[in-house]
């Protein structure tokens, strides 16, 4: 006899000796219910009490339930997903405050999943797990010093709130043209009670040289995920936009960061990468756009992806207002 036959039989009286035990207990308790209740008829008849029957046990409907969660099959299936890089922010007194140079590039790696499905005896999902995550191919940090030689700044021109800078309809994948000092002003805000945003308003400037995106609605993005930084992930795992944070699990599954700069560079990266610029733009680092998600590259077309949520868009452009017009006063 095969080792799959064997496996099949012990299959079977596995399931055999349960309902045969469930019958039993079922009987057992039938029993003694019925004892008990011949024992209170009998006082209450004595009493002159009115006797309602007792309901009636579907023996077959209780066997047959329990035989379908019992013969339920499990499929065990790994699939392979893209691990982005992190990159890490130095200082380097040997560049002037604003500028910043790539010291090493970053590369992706690998991690492949095992995922658990079950099904019933319909073949319909019962439910859906992920059961381990390794890492099959180690990604590689990118390394960005930023400036701290002093120097004096010169001034861009300043936004005006009547200027066409600003629109439902702003092309996200160019820079907003704003200077450092603009994004401080912007950031700095008596809603962020933990400086969060403050304290790291020089990122979201930075992207805006590195992957060619507007850093004023990344910053709005992380307001509008993060409730100023309150979040429970933006506290704990350094996480201002939610990422990887799914339906299923979204505390466990989000991403976990060292630092906020780590959060603001990803997002930043994978919004250029699959959200603003249709597939085959030339990106950063000598990549193109996958445009995987791409369905414009106005906050219109980033919500019809990237969040359920159909006001979602407009959240994040009030946030958006709400900075441009700090910068005008």
């Amino acid at each position: 006899m095969s080792a799959k036959e064997k496996q099949k039989i012990s299959k079977i009286l596995v399931i055999i000796i349960a309902i045969t035990l469930l019958i039993i207990a079922i009987y057992i308790k039938f029993i003694s219910n019925k004892e008990i209740y011949a024992t209170n008829e009998t006082r209450m008849k004595a009493n002159n009490i009115q006797i309602s029957k007792a309901p009636s046990i579907n023996l077959e409907e209780i066997i047959q339930k329990n035989t379908k969660q019992l013969n339920s099959k499990e499929e065990i299936y790994e699939k392979q997903e893209e691990l982005e890089y992190i990159t890490k922010y130095r200082n380097n007194n040997d560049l002037y405050v604003g500028n910043t140079q790539v010291f090493q590039e970053g590369k992706n790696g690998v991690q492949t999943i095992t995922m658990k499905r079950t099904y019933d005896n319909d073949g319909n999902i019962i439910s859906e797990e992920q059961v381990s995550c390794v890492v099959t191919k180690s990604s590689i940090n990118k390394i960005i010093d930023i400036g701290t030689k002093i120097y004096v700044e010169p001034e861009k021109t300043k936004y005006e709130s009547n200027s066409t800078n600003l629109s439902f309809d702003i092309a996200l994948n160019r820079p907003s043209g704003l200077s450092r000092e603009q994004f401080k002003k912007a950031l700095t805000d008596s809603k962020d009670v933990n400086k969060i945003f403050q304290d790291n308003y020089e990122y979201f400037y930075y992207i805006e040289e590195q992957y060619n995106i507007n850093g004023m609605f990344v910053a709005a993005l992380g307001i509008h995920e993060s409730a100023w930084g309150t979040s429970k992930l933006a506290k704990n795992k350094y996480n201002l936009f939610g990422y990887g944070a799914y339906d299923s699990n979204p505390y466990n599954g989000a991403y976990s960061f060292s630092s906020y700069s780590e959060s603001i560079d990803l997002i930043a990266r994978v919004l250029v990468k699959y959200y603003i610029n249709p597939s085959g733009t030339s990106i950063y680092d000598g990549q193109v756009a996958s445009g995987k998600y791409y369905n414009g590259n106005t906050i219109s077309g980033v919500n019809k992806k990237y969040a359920t949520d159909k006001n979602w868009g407009n959240g994040v452009y009030k946030h958006m207002q709400y900075l441009y017009e700090k910068i005008s006063k």
